[in-house]
């Protein structure tokens, strides 16, 4: 990880311009909005009062808040087609290259460790904990998902052609279905789709133990990110990575913004259809999901390609451009804050606790309106955390 300043040289080649800029305004945009939704639904005041669009679907079905997750893997692919595209032209690959994926790959999997490692060194430092113990630490996570995800779509890109990362994708979707379908028991579709029965949990609780699964000490059966779910997110980046080939191939226009929208609308009816035989659900990422998400993705990305960068709206886009270059900071700073003060203690209470208590819950009568003005305290403290960072020329790149 490092620290870019105005003075310091970027850590690599920017992509050739699209614009005036030489980035893709839309898809830090994009980012942008993305993170934020993430703090958003993460960070409510009190877990026991949400609104249900900011609550995941239990099993089944989707919210608005499904959507975030596969929209930032979306957004990893479609980075990758302008980080990568001089290779798509058959440029020689540099073993630099492959150091620099294996480097963000183990940084963002150690990130994510390192944020399971840091709630018990602070509530061994700061709570009750009487050590800091190790024995249930989490080996799946979001950010470790991100890391396999970003290695494994980075190798298909460059070393496979745009038919054969399509036909890999098909035998990824259609094989995981098969997989979940019928195994572990091949009588009984319905029970191998279920939080208990499904073959992500058996594969997670035989590689890695209960211990080390999200669902340690929770009343989920599965872990939403999964060792076995990863291989259907490989498609949602990829779905990301042919869309911003498509930008690249056709222009920053009104045609590409139609073709985007277009072929979105169709993914996200294709995997509508899909999903009454094999049921949306984020925490498995079965294929219907893949599909419908990936589809609302690229209509997004269609739409913020419209606003921001054919209009050239920057004034608006401006607010959420400097949320997108820093994601990746935002996300593990907000969640170690988050850490922090749901273990340090004021008097009786934590700190989360009393700040809820005191700003929000003593004057507003509705619970879960009050949960969603904390949630909004947070996302504005990190935008004006990112606002100055922005003003000193600050990005921090993984």
């Amino acid at each position: 990880m490092s620290i870019e300043t105005p003075e310091s040289p970027p850590s690599e080649i920017a992509p050739k311009p699209l614009g005036s800029t030489g980035r893709l305004l839309s898809l830090d945009v994009f980012r942008g909005l993305t993170i934020l939704g993430m703090i958003l639904v993460n960070n409510p005041g009190s877990w026991g009062a949400i609104y249900p669009p900011l609550e995941h679907a239990a099993w089944f079905g989707w919210t608005p808040t499904d959507l975030v997750f596969p929209f930032f893997l979306f957004i990893v692919g479609s980075s990758l087609a302008f980080s990568l595209r001089k290779y798509m032209h058959g440029a020689e690959i540099e073993s630099s290259v492959y150091w620099r994926i294996v480097r963000r790959t183990i940084v963002l999997a150690l990130l994510g460790w390192g944020m399971g490692i840091s709630y018990r060194v602070f509530s061994y430092l700061f709570g009750d904990a009487a050590s800091i113990s190790l024995a249930n630490l989490r080996y799946p996570g979001v950010l470790v998902r991100i890391a396999l995800v970003y290695f494994a779509a980075s190798f298909v890109v460059l070393h496979l052609g745009v038919r054969a990362q399509l036909a890999l994708a098909t035998a990824l979707l259609l094989g995981y279905w098969a997989m979940l379908g019928w195994l572990p028991n091949p009588h009984d579709y319905s029970a191998n789709l279920s939080p208990e029965g499904n073959s992500v949990r058996v594969v997670d609780r035989a590689l890695l133990g209960e211990n080390h699964m999200y669902t340690k000490g929770k009343t989920e059966k599965t872990d939403p990110e999964g060792l076995l779910s990863t291989l259907p997110a490989i498609v949602t980046t990829l779905l990301g990575y042919w869309a911003g080939l498509l930008i690249q191939r056709k222009g920053v226009n009104l045609w590409t913004v139609a073709m985007l929208i277009g072929i979105g609308l169709v993914c996200f009816a294709v995997g509508w259809g899909w999903g009454l035989w094999f049921p949306i659900s984020k925490k498995l990422w079965t294929s219907s999901f893949v599909l419908l998400t990936g589809g609302l993705a690229i209509v997004a990305l269609g739409i913020c390609l419209m606003v921001f960068d054919v209009w050239g709206w920057r004034r608006l886009a401006r607010p959420f451009e400097i949320v997108g270059v820093n994601a990746i900071f935002v996300f593990v700073a907000s969640g170690l804050l988050a850490q922090l003060l749901g273990i340090v203690e004021f008097g009786d209470v934590t700190a989360k606790a009393w700040l809820y208590s005191h700003l929000f819950t003593s004057w507003i009568a509705d619970p879960r309106l009050a949960s969603l003005g904390f949630a909004l305290m947070t996302v504005a403290f990190w935008w004006l955390i990112l606002w100055g960072m922005s003003r000193r020329g600050w990005t921090v790149r993984v």
